[in-house]
């Protein structure tokens, strides 16, 4: 009894902040030309990443379209563009263990109309593959990641690296979309109840959309930034 109360009280949390979403939504196009560097992406992968990124800003109000989107589908005005890397970056044998950083964003001359975004793939398989397969069976129904495990991850990676455009806000919370760290099993699982935005962040991208729509949008003070996403 008491563990079915713990759950219907989380999922009574997520519903509210999703309420919290659907009344507060913004309307805010952003454009993303994607990219992949050293090897090419398996079409699941890139699928799943797109799909994983998009799904998860859409109950905001916040539509991602892809440069390979047709005319016909595309959204008018473009608020922020990103130029979207998928970089593979092995360890080289021998060397000690890294510090995996999925993800960064460099802010270009201190406004958003492109910003570069760095996905780091083989960062991301190794934190999913650190996780036990025991562990990946009971989140994914398999005992290795696969392209759609993987791109599901880095589509959860862009999200948060998109978020700190959009909220114009480096600091993390806690908890969310826009925390400073993800596990390997928030990283594999279909449930996406850890990446939702409070009803702070929901606020501030409201006020954002503002900004970005009124004279002299994507206007930012300070220089070049590079915000990275630690794990």
């Amino acid at each position: 009894m008491a563990v079915s109360s713990l759950l219907w009280r989380a999922a009574g949390a997520v519903l509210c902040v999703l309420v919290a979403a659907g009344e507060a939504a913004a309307d805010i196009c952003v454009d993303v030309d994607l990219k992949v560097a050293g090897h090419d992406l398996s079409p699941l992968a890139e699928q799943s990443l797109r799909s994983e990124a998009a799904a998860l800003w859409q109950p905001y109000g916040v539509r991602i379209q892809w440069s390979t989107t047709g005319e016909e589908s595309r959204c008018s005005p473009v608020h922020a563009s990103f130029d979207v890397r998928v970089e593979y970056q092995p360890t080289p044998a021998g060397k000690a263990p890294r510090t995996i950083v999925l993800g960064s964003t460099q802010l270009v001359s201190g406004t958003i109309d492109c910003a570069a975004i760095v996905l780091d793939y083989d960062a991301t398989e190794e934190l999913i593959g650190s996780s036990p397969a025991i562990g990946l069976f009971t989140l994914a129904g398999q005992t290795q990641a696969g392209p759609a495990d993987i791109g599901r991850a880095l589509g959860r990676v862009l999200a948060h690296e998109i978020g700190h455009v959009l909220l114009a806000e480096s600091r993390h919370p806690l908890r969310g979309l826009m925390r400073k760290s993800f596990a390997a099993r928030d990283l594999v699982t279909y449930q996406r109840r850890a990446y939702t935005l409070s009803r702070e962040e929901v606020d501030r991208l409201r006020q954002r959309e503002h900004e970005l729509t009124g004279p002299g949008r994507g206007q930012e003070e300070g220089q070049t930034r590079v915000r990275p996403l630690g794990v």
